[in-house]
């Protein structure tokens, strides 16, 4: 898992704030770590459709 050097505050909905809630209970994760999950995943679905993202690595 990396680190994020940068804290960065995110702001949703509230009611999209409680279905990852009801969403971390269920797969006994953090909101924290459901919200990952959940980026990881549409990033996958992205780049299936859409090809690979390219970044630049530091360093």
């Amino acid at each position: 898992m990396g680190i994020q050097e940068v804290p960065y505050s995110l702001r949703l909905e509230p009611q999209v704030m409680e279905k990852i809630r009801v969403l971390a209970k269920q797969e006994h994760r953090s909101i924290n770590k459901q919200l990952c999950v959940a980026v990881e995943s549409y990033l996958k679905a992205y780049e299936k459709e859409h090809g690979e993202i390219s970044v630049e690595e530091e360093g």
